[in-house]
Protein backbone atom coordinates (compact mmCIF):
# COMPACT_ATOMS: atom_id res chain seq x y z
CA UNK A 1 0.00 0.00 0.00
CA UNK A 2 2.97 2.28 0.88
CA UNK A 3 4.41 1.14 -2.15
CA UNK A 4 1.58 2.23 -4.24
CA UNK A 5 1.33 5.85 -2.87
CA UNK A 6 4.45 6.43 -3.54
CA UNK A 7 4.86 5.94 -7.11
CA UNK A 8 0.81 7.59 -7.61
CA UNK A 9 2.72 10.35 -5.89
CA UNK A 10 5.72 10.12 -8.30
CA UNK A 11 3.54 9.92 -10.98
CA UNK A 12 1.25 13.00 -10.28
CA UNK A 13 4.93 14.98 -9.61
CA UNK A 14 5.86 13.76 -12.89
CA UNK A 15 2.63 14.56 -14.91
CA UNK A 16 2.73 18.14 -13.09
CA UNK A 17 6.21 18.39 -14.55
CA UNK A 18 5.36 17.28 -17.75
CA UNK A 19 2.30 19.77 -17.91
CA UNK A 20 4.87 22.44 -16.70
CA UNK A 21 7.57 21.73 -19.81
CA UNK A 22 4.39 21.72 -22.26
CA UNK A 23 3.29 25.32 -21.52
CA UNK A 24 6.66 26.55 -21.53
CA UNK A 25 6.96 24.87 -25.25
CA UNK A 26 3.40 26.33 -26.14
CA UNK A 27 4.70 29.97 -24.87
CA UNK A 28 8.03 29.59 -26.17
CA UNK A 29 6.34 28.23 -29.74
CA UNK A 30 3.78 31.32 -29.88
CA UNK A 31 6.20 33.62 -28.72
CA UNK A 32 8.92 32.86 -31.76
CA UNK A 33 6.00 32.73 -34.36
CA UNK A 34 5.00 35.62 -33.28
CA UNK A 35 7.92 37.48 -33.14
CA UNK A 36 8.96 36.09 -37.15
CA UNK A 37 5.92 36.92 -38.10
CA UNK A 38 5.91 40.90 -37.11
CA UNK A 39 9.34 40.90 -38.57
CA UNK A 40 7.66 40.00 -41.69
CA UNK A 41 5.17 42.10 -41.46
CA UNK A 42 7.57 45.18 -40.80
CA UNK A 43 9.66 43.72 -43.69
CA UNK A 44 6.31 44.55 -46.26
CA UNK A 45 5.14 47.11 -44.84
CA UNK A 46 7.92 49.33 -44.83
CA UNK A 47 8.39 47.95 -48.69
CA UNK A 48 4.70 48.63 -50.31
CA UNK A 49 4.96 51.82 -47.93
CA UNK A 50 8.26 52.97 -49.49
CA UNK A 51 6.61 52.32 -52.79
CA UNK A 52 3.12 54.21 -52.01
CA UNK A 53 5.59 57.20 -50.81
CA UNK A 54 7.42 57.27 -53.91
CA UNK A 55 3.87 57.15 -56.02
CA UNK A 56 1.87 60.18 -53.37
CA UNK A 57 5.29 62.32 -53.65
CA UNK A 58 4.88 61.93 -57.83
CA UNK A 59 1.38 62.94 -57.52
CA UNK A 60 2.47 66.03 -55.20
CA UNK A 61 5.02 67.03 -58.01
CA UNK A 62 2.73 67.08 -60.43
CA UNK A 63 0.47 68.66 -58.74
CA UNK A 64 -2.63 66.28 -58.59
CA UNK A 65 -2.39 67.08 -54.02
CA UNK A 66 -1.44 69.11 -52.22
CA UNK A 67 2.32 68.39 -50.25
CA UNK A 68 0.65 69.09 -46.56
CA UNK A 69 -1.68 66.27 -47.26
CA UNK A 70 0.97 63.27 -48.10
CA UNK A 71 1.47 62.21 -44.53
CA UNK A 72 -2.37 61.98 -44.56
CA UNK A 73 -2.59 60.12 -47.59
CA UNK A 74 0.02 57.81 -46.53
CA UNK A 75 -1.65 56.45 -43.42
CA UNK A 76 -5.17 56.00 -45.13
CA UNK A 77 -3.51 54.07 -47.73
CA UNK A 78 -2.22 51.73 -44.55
CA UNK A 79 -5.21 49.36 -43.94
CA UNK A 80 -5.52 48.80 -47.64
CA UNK A 81 -1.89 47.16 -47.30
CA UNK A 82 -2.23 45.63 -43.98
CA UNK A 83 -5.07 43.86 -45.72
CA UNK A 84 -3.21 42.21 -48.25
CA UNK A 85 -0.16 41.72 -46.11
CA UNK A 86 -1.31 40.13 -42.61
CA UNK A 87 -2.12 36.63 -44.62
CA UNK A 88 1.54 36.42 -46.51
CA UNK A 89 3.37 37.73 -43.03
CA UNK A 90 1.64 34.99 -41.41
CA UNK A 91 2.10 32.12 -43.50
CA UNK A 92 6.01 33.42 -44.54
CA UNK A 93 6.50 33.76 -40.41
CA UNK A 94 5.15 29.95 -39.32
CA UNK A 95 7.44 28.91 -42.29
CA UNK A 96 10.19 30.87 -40.79
CA UNK A 97 10.00 29.98 -37.32
CA UNK A 98 9.11 26.24 -37.29
CA UNK A 99 11.57 25.82 -40.25
CA UNK A 100 14.45 27.13 -37.67
CA UNK A 101 12.82 24.86 -34.78
CA UNK A 102 13.34 22.13 -36.74
CA UNK A 103 16.84 22.91 -38.30
CA UNK A 104 18.04 23.83 -35.20
CA UNK A 105 16.33 20.12 -33.54
CA UNK A 106 14.16 22.24 -31.16
CA UNK A 107 11.10 21.23 -32.45
CA UNK A 108 12.33 17.64 -31.11
CA UNK A 109 13.02 18.45 -27.89
CA UNK A 110 9.35 20.04 -28.15
CA UNK A 111 7.76 16.34 -28.93
CA UNK A 112 10.13 15.28 -26.13
CA UNK A 113 8.09 16.77 -23.60
CA UNK A 114 4.41 16.37 -24.95
CA UNK A 115 4.36 19.02 -27.97
CA UNK A 116 3.46 16.73 -30.76
CA UNK A 117 2.09 17.57 -34.41
CA UNK A 118 -1.43 17.93 -32.78
CA UNK A 119 -0.33 20.79 -30.03
CA UNK A 120 2.00 22.51 -32.44
CA UNK A 121 -0.82 22.66 -34.96
CA UNK A 122 -3.09 23.75 -32.15
CA UNK A 123 -0.75 26.26 -30.82
CA UNK A 124 0.04 27.68 -33.66
CA UNK A 125 -3.77 28.14 -34.76
CA UNK A 126 -4.75 30.15 -31.82
CA UNK A 127 -1.89 32.69 -33.08
CA UNK A 128 -3.63 33.07 -36.63
CA UNK A 129 -6.98 33.19 -34.84
CA UNK A 130 -5.95 35.58 -33.01
CA UNK A 131 -4.37 38.00 -36.68
CA UNK A 132 -7.71 36.82 -38.24
CA UNK A 133 -9.65 38.95 -35.60
CA UNK A 134 -7.28 41.74 -36.49
CA UNK A 135 -7.52 40.88 -40.56
CA UNK A 136 -11.63 40.86 -40.02
CA UNK A 137 -12.05 44.44 -38.17
CA UNK A 138 -9.35 45.88 -40.65
CA UNK A 139 -11.23 44.48 -43.75
CA UNK A 140 -14.92 44.51 -42.53
CA UNK A 141 -14.33 48.09 -40.93
CA UNK A 142 -11.31 50.24 -40.30
CA UNK A 143 -10.19 49.76 -44.74
CA UNK A 144 -13.28 50.74 -45.73
CA UNK A 145 -13.57 53.57 -43.84
CA UNK A 146 -10.24 55.10 -44.47
CA UNK A 147 -10.99 54.73 -47.93
CA UNK A 148 -14.34 57.07 -47.43
CA UNK A 149 -11.69 59.08 -46.20
CA UNK A 150 -8.96 59.48 -48.79
CA UNK A 151 -11.97 60.02 -51.45
CA UNK A 152 -13.67 62.30 -49.68
CA UNK A 153 -10.41 64.31 -48.52
CA UNK A 154 -9.97 64.31 -52.64
CA UNK A 155 -12.94 65.78 -53.35
CA UNK A 156 -11.92 68.54 -50.62
CA UNK A 157 -8.60 69.32 -52.57
CA UNK A 158 -10.51 69.79 -55.83
CA UNK A 159 -12.80 72.21 -54.09
CA UNK A 160 -11.04 74.29 -51.92
CA UNK A 161 -8.82 76.90 -52.96
CA UNK A 162 -6.45 76.92 -49.91
CA UNK A 163 -5.43 73.81 -51.54
CA UNK A 164 -4.73 74.74 -54.77
CA UNK A 165 -1.22 73.65 -56.23
CA UNK A 166 0.81 76.72 -58.15
CA UNK A 167 2.92 75.58 -60.90
CA UNK A 168 5.10 77.45 -63.83
CA UNK A 169 4.25 77.42 -66.93
CA UNK A 170 1.00 75.28 -66.25
CA UNK A 171 -2.52 76.07 -66.51
CA UNK A 172 -4.19 76.13 -63.20
CA UNK A 173 -7.77 76.29 -62.14
CA UNK A 174 -9.13 78.37 -59.53
CA UNK A 175 -12.78 78.97 -58.17
CA UNK A 176 -14.44 75.81 -59.08
CA UNK A 177 -13.24 76.35 -62.36
CA UNK A 178 -14.31 79.95 -62.64
CA UNK A 179 -10.93 81.08 -62.75
CA UNK A 180 -8.33 80.09 -65.22
CA UNK A 181 -4.40 81.36 -65.06
CA UNK A 182 -1.09 80.98 -66.42
CA UNK A 183 1.66 81.68 -64.30
CA UNK A 184 5.62 81.67 -65.97
CA UNK A 185 7.48 82.14 -62.62
CA UNK A 186 6.84 81.63 -58.58
CA UNK A 187 7.97 83.03 -55.93
CA UNK A 188 7.43 83.71 -52.16
CA UNK A 189 6.83 86.68 -49.80
CA UNK A 190 5.33 87.64 -46.50
CA UNK A 191 2.26 88.05 -48.34
CA UNK A 192 1.89 85.07 -49.46
CA UNK A 193 2.68 82.70 -53.18
CA UNK A 194 4.25 85.62 -55.44
CA UNK A 195 3.19 85.45 -59.00
CA UNK A 196 5.29 86.67 -62.26
CA UNK A 197 3.73 87.39 -65.90
CA UNK A 198 -0.01 86.11 -64.81
CA UNK A 199 -2.48 85.44 -67.85
CA UNK A 200 -6.28 84.77 -66.27
CA UNK A 201 -9.36 84.08 -67.64
CA UNK A 202 -12.58 84.90 -65.81
CA UNK A 203 -15.63 83.31 -66.60
CA UNK A 204 -18.29 85.29 -67.49
CA UNK A 205 -21.57 84.73 -65.26
CA UNK A 206 -25.53 85.58 -66.57
CA UNK A 207 -24.28 84.62 -70.12
CA UNK A 208 -21.59 87.22 -70.17
CA UNK A 209 -18.45 87.08 -71.80
CA UNK A 210 -15.07 86.06 -69.97
CA UNK A 211 -13.22 88.64 -68.81
CA UNK A 212 -9.14 88.35 -69.44
CA UNK A 213 -6.39 89.67 -67.54
CA UNK A 214 -2.98 89.89 -68.09
CA UNK A 215 -0.98 91.13 -65.14
CA UNK A 216 3.05 91.60 -64.72
CA UNK A 217 2.97 90.17 -60.75
CA UNK A 218 0.82 89.04 -58.28
CA UNK A 219 -0.24 87.03 -55.60
CA UNK A 220 -2.07 84.65 -53.91
CA UNK A 221 -3.22 85.13 -50.12
CA UNK A 222 -5.46 84.78 -47.55
CA UNK A 223 -8.13 87.35 -45.80
CA UNK A 224 -10.10 86.81 -42.98
CA UNK A 225 -12.85 86.59 -45.52
CA UNK A 226 -11.25 83.63 -47.52
CA UNK A 227 -8.73 83.74 -50.15
CA UNK A 228 -8.14 86.63 -53.14
CA UNK A 229 -6.02 86.73 -56.11
CA UNK A 230 -4.27 90.13 -56.18
CA UNK A 231 -2.90 91.43 -59.73
CA UNK A 232 -0.16 94.16 -60.14
CA UNK A 233 0.10 96.44 -63.30
CA UNK A 234 -1.88 95.06 -66.11
CA UNK A 235 -4.39 95.03 -68.16
CA UNK A 236 -8.29 94.00 -68.14
CA UNK A 237 -10.17 92.65 -71.56
CA UNK A 238 -14.10 91.87 -70.91
CA UNK A 239 -16.47 91.71 -73.46
CA UNK A 240 -16.63 90.96 -77.10
CA UNK A 241 -14.31 92.54 -79.16
CA UNK A 242 -15.64 94.64 -82.10
CA UNK A 243 -18.91 95.36 -79.82
CA UNK A 244 -20.23 98.27 -77.51
CA UNK A 245 -19.80 95.95 -74.33
CA UNK A 246 -15.70 95.59 -75.66
CA UNK A 247 -13.57 97.49 -73.07
CA UNK A 248 -10.17 97.27 -72.37
CA UNK A 249 -8.99 98.61 -68.47
CA UNK A 250 -5.59 99.26 -67.20
CA UNK A 251 -4.66 99.29 -63.57
CA UNK A 252 -2.09 98.95 -61.09
CA UNK A 253 -3.60 96.75 -58.56
CA UNK A 254 -6.50 94.04 -59.11
CA UNK A 255 -8.06 91.83 -56.51
CA UNK A 256 -10.41 88.78 -56.87
CA UNK A 257 -12.19 86.84 -54.24
CA UNK A 258 -12.13 83.20 -54.95
CA UNK A 259 -14.84 81.55 -53.40
CA UNK A 260 -14.07 77.89 -52.21
CA UNK A 261 -16.65 75.35 -54.20
CA UNK A 262 -19.12 73.16 -52.23
CA UNK A 263 -17.51 70.05 -51.56
CA UNK A 264 -19.24 66.69 -53.31
CA UNK A 265 -19.74 63.95 -50.84
CA UNK A 266 -17.61 61.21 -53.07
CA UNK A 267 -19.11 59.02 -54.78
CA UNK A 268 -19.93 55.73 -53.35
CA UNK A 269 -17.14 53.40 -54.33
CA UNK A 270 -17.48 49.99 -53.66
CA UNK A 271 -14.31 49.80 -51.70
CA UNK A 272 -15.48 52.58 -49.38
CA UNK A 273 -19.00 51.32 -48.74
CA UNK A 274 -19.31 50.43 -45.37
CA UNK A 275 -19.96 46.49 -44.98
CA UNK A 276 -23.89 46.79 -43.23
CA UNK A 277 -24.54 48.62 -46.61
CA UNK A 278 -22.57 45.82 -48.52
CA UNK A 279 -24.68 43.17 -46.25
CA UNK A 280 -27.82 43.93 -47.87
CA UNK A 281 -26.66 43.88 -51.62
CA UNK A 282 -28.14 42.43 -55.10
CA UNK A 283 -25.53 42.77 -57.62
CA UNK A 284 -22.60 40.86 -57.99
CA UNK A 285 -19.78 43.46 -57.61
CA UNK A 286 -21.03 44.48 -54.20
CA UNK A 287 -21.57 40.65 -53.47
CA UNK A 288 -18.19 40.20 -54.47
CA UNK A 289 -16.58 43.16 -52.51
CA UNK A 290 -18.24 42.01 -49.06
CA UNK A 291 -16.75 38.40 -50.09
CA UNK A 292 -13.50 39.66 -50.76
CA UNK A 293 -13.52 41.57 -47.04
CA UNK A 294 -14.27 37.94 -45.60
CA UNK A 295 -12.34 35.75 -47.23
CA UNK A 296 -8.99 37.36 -47.06
CA UNK A 297 -9.08 37.15 -43.00
CA UNK A 298 -10.64 33.96 -43.20
CA UNK A 299 -7.51 32.35 -45.81
CA UNK A 300 -5.26 33.11 -42.94
CA UNK A 301 -7.15 29.82 -41.27
CA UNK A 302 -6.68 27.29 -44.16
CA UNK A 303 -2.91 28.70 -44.67
CA UNK A 304 -2.35 28.13 -41.37
CA UNK A 305 -3.33 24.54 -41.64
CA UNK A 306 -1.42 23.97 -44.86
CA UNK A 307 1.75 25.77 -43.66
CA UNK A 308 2.10 23.83 -40.79
CA UNK A 309 3.14 20.51 -42.02
CA UNK A 310 4.62 22.19 -45.11
CA UNK A 311 7.64 23.75 -42.27
CA UNK A 312 8.75 20.48 -41.42
CA UNK A 313 12.35 19.86 -42.02
CA UNK A 314 15.22 17.58 -41.80
CA UNK A 315 17.99 19.82 -39.73
CA UNK A 316 20.27 18.34 -42.44
CA UNK A 317 18.14 20.27 -45.10
CA UNK A 318 18.36 23.36 -43.38
CA UNK A 319 15.58 25.65 -42.79
CA UNK A 320 14.58 27.15 -46.21
CA UNK A 321 14.12 24.22 -47.61
CA UNK A 322 10.41 24.31 -48.22
CA UNK A 323 10.77 28.13 -49.11
CA UNK A 324 10.40 27.85 -53.04
CA UNK A 325 7.59 25.67 -52.99
CA UNK A 326 5.84 27.01 -49.70
CA UNK A 327 5.84 30.29 -51.89
CA UNK A 328 4.99 28.97 -54.90
CA UNK A 329 1.68 27.51 -53.29
CA UNK A 330 0.95 31.02 -51.82
CA UNK A 331 0.91 32.44 -55.46
CA UNK A 332 -1.04 29.88 -56.70
CA UNK A 333 -3.19 30.39 -53.71
CA UNK A 334 -3.44 34.50 -54.33
CA UNK A 335 -4.29 34.80 -57.90
CA UNK A 336 -6.87 31.71 -57.96
CA UNK A 337 -8.57 34.21 -55.57
CA UNK A 338 -8.14 36.81 -57.63
CA UNK A 339 -9.10 35.49 -60.56
CA UNK A 340 -12.62 34.20 -58.85
CA UNK A 341 -13.95 37.51 -57.85
CA UNK A 342 -13.37 38.66 -61.46
CA UNK A 343 -15.00 35.67 -62.46
CA UNK A 344 -17.44 36.49 -59.92
CA UNK A 345 -18.03 40.13 -60.72
CA UNK A 346 -18.43 38.92 -64.64
CA UNK A 347 -21.46 36.68 -63.79
CA UNK A 348 -19.47 33.16 -64.36
CA UNK A 349 -18.82 31.86 -60.99
CA UNK A 350 -22.00 32.14 -58.94
CA UNK A 351 -22.49 33.67 -55.98
CA UNK A 352 -22.63 30.63 -53.43
CA UNK A 353 -19.79 29.23 -53.38
CA UNK A 354 -18.65 32.28 -54.66
CA UNK A 355 -15.10 32.99 -53.52
CA UNK A 356 -14.94 30.36 -51.13
CA UNK A 357 -14.66 28.29 -53.52
CA UNK A 358 -10.35 28.62 -53.48
CA UNK A 359 -10.25 28.08 -49.57
CA UNK A 360 -12.41 25.24 -49.51
CA UNK A 361 -10.74 24.11 -52.32
CA UNK A 362 -7.11 23.97 -50.91
CA UNK A 363 -9.31 23.30 -47.35
CA UNK A 364 -10.04 19.57 -48.93
CA UNK A 365 -7.37 19.13 -51.51
CA UNK A 366 -4.23 20.40 -49.99
CA UNK A 367 -4.83 21.18 -45.87
CA UNK A 368 -5.99 17.65 -44.95
CA UNK A 369 -3.97 15.70 -47.19
CA UNK A 370 -0.89 17.41 -45.47
CA UNK A 371 -2.10 17.02 -42.11
CA UNK A 372 -3.53 13.51 -42.35
CA UNK A 373 0.35 12.15 -43.10
CA UNK A 374 0.85 13.08 -38.80
CA UNK A 375 -1.78 11.21 -37.69
CA UNK A 376 -1.84 7.70 -35.76
CA UNK A 377 -4.21 6.18 -38.42
CA UNK A 378 -2.14 7.11 -41.34
CA UNK A 379 0.45 5.67 -39.51
CA UNK A 380 -1.45 2.65 -38.61
CA UNK A 381 -2.91 2.37 -42.07
CA UNK A 382 1.09 3.06 -44.03
CA UNK A 383 2.09 0.16 -41.52
CA UNK A 384 -0.61 -2.48 -42.87
CA UNK A 385 -0.10 -1.26 -46.69
CA UNK A 386 3.77 -2.14 -45.99
CA UNK A 387 3.09 -5.68 -44.46
CA UNK A 388 0.67 -6.53 -46.61
CA UNK A 389 2.78 -5.59 -49.27
CA UNK A 390 6.23 -7.43 -47.89
CA UNK A 391 3.59 -10.50 -47.18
Amino acid sequence: MVILRLLLSVSIKKDKFTLGLTVIAFRYLFRETLKTQLAVLFVLLLIFISQNFIDVLGKAASGEIPGALVGKFLLLNLPEMATLMLPVSLFIGILFAHGRLYAESEMTVMKAVGMGPGRIMRTTMVLALVWTAVALFNSLWLNPWAKAQMYQLREEVKADPGFAVLREARFMSLDGGRIVGYVEELGEDDEGNRLNQLFVVQQGQAQRAPAIVVAEAGRLHEREDGQWLTLEKGHRYSGTPGTREFDVAGFDEYSAYIRPAEVAVAQSRIEALPTQVLLNAEELEQRAELQWRLVLPLSMLVLTLIVVPLAVVNPRQGRYAKLLPAILLYLAYFLLQTASRSALEGGSLPPLPGLYTVPLAFLLLVALPVNLTETAWWNRTKGKFKRSKAA
